[in-house]
């Protein structure tokens, strides 16, 4: 996972939504989207809700690979 896309991914754990993390990073809102289809087909998961239930330092870990 990319720098950029963990920190995409840790701000929708946390309940925020595309439109609010472009603002917070300063992204467009399509980028946001692009890196969160990438979070999840990294992760294997297929919503924000189980994106949320995921450890952060799992989150961390998988930045390597």
């Amino acid at each position: 996972m990319t720098p950029q896309e963990l920190q995409v991914a840790r701000y929708a754990a946390l309940g925020r939504s595309n439109r609010d993390v472009a603002a917070l990073l300063f992204l467009s809102q399509r980028t946001v989207d692009f890196h969160m289809r990438n979070v999840f087909a990294k992760l294997g998961i297929a919503s924000r809700t189980e994106l949320a239930h995921l450890p952060l330092d799992r989150l961390a870990a998988t930045r390597s690979g």
